[in-house]
């Protein structure tokens, strides 16, 4: 998935779904990171979290994979 598709989403009024910080984290809402390059996201648990600069924000895991990402596989 792209960062137009991702856009595409966001403008297209999902309301689970949120654009990062300007610094690519995500608020207490929407706490899910999705990286638009990979299509991966990755929940707070995640090793990666802290250092995953978020292209797009979702409120859950399901929402995350109903857009087209998947769960970082460990």
């Amino acid at each position: 998935m792209n960062k137009i598709i991702v856009m595409a989403l966001l403008l297209g009024g999902c309301a689970h779904v949120a654009l990062p910080s300007a610094g690519g984290q995500c608020s207490p809402d929407f706490p899910i990171k999705g990286n638009a390059d990979s299509s991966l996201y990755h929940t707070p648990e995640s090793p990666y979290y802290a250092k995953t600069y978020a292209e797009v924000c979702f409120a859950s895991e399901e929402s995350a994979r109903q857009h087209g990402f998947a769960a970082l596989k460990r």
